[in-house]
Formats: structure tokens, C-alpha cells, sequence
């Protein structure tokens, strides 16, 4: 293929055994000319028939498989960005369902804009069942929940909601060095630092490099019903506590630290530890439900000081 106007990238860990064809299905669909676009998918060391699956669209799709064993999302996503392309490199996920105008509107905003090197188009919920009557989806923040950025309006936009399902940067603007820092991100296993597609887009901001809303290029992100509850939910927001020292190392207190963690983190901690012991046992409600999550947010982020900001800061003896 010559040069494509536009790379999709993805990572899959045991996809086949999710939602990966739906979102192979979607792809095929695309109204612009394969001649215009290629996909790179990274099977990441699954263990499932993830590789079988994609290889079933080598026919139907302008396809570059790529076998990666190291596992994590970053890492496998760094693979794909040195195969890709494309003058538009657009990062998904394994679990959406592209609008068949997808590519189109991406390939069209970005010609009709092109002082910026940042897009992010339309991420709608795609509910496994939908929620009816349930408090939680109003208390809860979509984004860094559910990955979800259901803004309409297209124009200039802040780059912290630009979410990694439908993130798209200029291949001129990642150059030779913006990579994924392989340290964040989704890996199989326990815990795990939030935030990789975040940290390289502030990188990317940092230099200069602006961000635009493309609210015409639509995905629709599958949400299982097993992550609609405030179990997952709570327990998300220590992934996301986890991540916070690594993208705002300089947001971390200073001060006196006992077991690599500062003072003023640990009060903060008790303080919110308490507040959820209290309302532990009480009937759900929003304020048992933040004291609770924040909870888990101050212990996802202690164990973030210790791994991304271990340095201990000079105090007065």
C-alpha cells in the first residue's frame, strides 16, 4: 500500500473473547476508500483466539497484524506507531463500534483544520444493558469512568478530554520520539497506573501542539454490566489514584515521609478512611459512595507516590 492518509491503531489482550469482531465488523463498514486508511492490530500476548480471529479480515480489511508477547497496552501500542503510516494516526480500542463514517469525518476535520495536530472525536455509551433508574451513572464522572465524551459541538477543546477510544494526533506532531510511557497503562494481572493515553497527550500539549473537537467522527464505547456498579467503580478509582504521581509528580506534597509516603498524604488518607468507615454501613448515597471511592483513590495513590515519586524532599532538621 502507498502511504495511507490515515493509520487505526489497537491492542488486544483475549479480545476474541470479548468484543473484538464487533469492532472488526464496524471497520469493514468504513465508507473510506481502503485506499485511504490501514489498520494495525496488536494481538498482545493473548491467550485466547485472538490472532485467529483478526487473521479471519486479512480479505476484508487493509490489515497489518502484528504478534506482540511483551505484555500491556503501551508497549504493544509503541509496536504498532513504528509500522504506522499514516499522516493521521488514530488510537482505539478492541471494544468499539465505529460509526461508518468514522474515518471520513476523521480524514475531513483534520484537512479542514489543519493548525491542529490533537483530535478527539465523539465516544457514546454502548450499554450491554441499559441502566434505568440507577444513581450511580449521576454521580460518577463518564470520562475517567467509562471513557465516555458525549460533546456534540465540534471546535478548539481542552486536550485533557481528548480519551483514548477515539484519540487521533498528526504522525508530524508524534516525530520520531513521542511514545507511550510503557510504565502506565492497562496490564493483565492486579493493579495498574491510569492514564497512559492522558500523559502522552499533555506531552504532546506541552510542545505546542493544539487540540480540536471532531464531534462528527463517532465511536460507541461497549460498557458491560459488570462495570455498573460501585464495587468496579470504586476499585477503578485506585487505578486512577495509582497513575495521578506519574502524569503530576509535581502535585505530590512535600514534607516529612513515613514509609515513602508524605505526612500530608497520610492524614489526607486517614481523614477519607474514617469518612468511609462511617458511611460504610449506611444506605447508599452519593456520600457514601465518594467516601468510599476516595478512599481507594488515596490508597491507589500512596502506592503511586512509592513507584512514580519516591524521592524524598528536603525538609528543615
Amino acid at each position: 500500500m502507498a502511504d495511507p492518509k490515515i493509520s487505526v491503531v489497537f491492542s488486544s489482550y483475549n479480545g476474541a473473547s470479548r468484543r473484538l469482531k464487533h469492532t472488526l465488523e464496524s471497520l469493514v463498514h468504513q465508507d473510506l476508500s481502503p485506499d485511504q486508511w490501514e489498520l494495525i492490530a496488536v494481538d498482545n500476548n493473548s491467550g485466547d483466539n485472538t490472532m485467529d480471529l483478526l487473521e479471519t479480515y486479512r480479505e476484508r480489511l487493509p490489515i497489518l497484524i502484528l504478534k506482540h508477547s511483551q505484555p500491556g497496552k503501551s508497549s504493544a501500542l509503541n509496536a504498532a506507531l513504528e509500522k504506522a503510516g499514516g499522516s493521521l494516526v488514530v488510537f482505539t480500542d478492541d471494544d468499539i463500534r465505529a460509526e461508518p463514517d468514522w474515518l471520513r469525518e476523521i480524514a475531513a476535520c483534520a484537512d479542514a483544520n489543519p493548525h491542529y495536530g490533537i483530535f478527539g472525536g465523539r465516544i457514546v455509551a454502548e450499554w450491554e444493558h441499559l441502566p434505568t433508574g440507577n444513581p450511580l451513572l449521576e454521580w460518577i464522572p463518564m470520562g475517567s469512568t467509562f471513557a465516555i465524551v458525549d460533546e456534540q459541538i465540534s471546535g478548539p477543546c481542552d486536550p485533557t478530554k481528548v480519551w483514548g477510544p477515539n484519540t487521533i494526533v498528526r504522525r508530524s506532531a508524534l516525530g520520531s520520539d513521542v511514545r507511550y510511557r510503557e510504565d502506565l497503562g492497562p496490564l493483565p494481572g492486579g493493579l495498574f497506573a491510569m492514564g497512559e493515553d492522558q500523559e502522552i497527550i499533555m506531552r504532546l500539549s506541552a510542545r505546542g501542539v493544539q487540540a480540536y473537537r471532531c464531534a462528527e467522527a463517532v465511536v460507541h464505547h461497549w460498557i458491560p454490566a459488570s462495570s455498573v456498579n460501585e464495587l468496579w467503580v470504586q476499585k477503578r478509582g485506585e487505578r486512577l489514584g495509582y497513575g495521578v504521581p506519574a502524569l503530576f509528580p509535581q502535585d505530590v506534597p512535600t514534607g516529612p515521609r513515613i514509609a515513602g509516603v508524605p505526612m500530608k498524604t497520610w492524614i489526607e488518607s486517614a481523614q477519607w478512611a474514617l469518612r468511609a468507615a462511617l458511611l460504610y454501613p449506611t444506605p447508599s448515597s452519593r456520600k457514601r459512595f465518594w467516601a468510599i471511592w476516595k478512599n481507594y483513590y488515596m490508597r491507589g495513590y500512596r502506592a503511586g507516590v512509592r513507584r512514580y515519586a519516591p524521592s524524598i524532599p528536603v525538609t528543615n532538621r
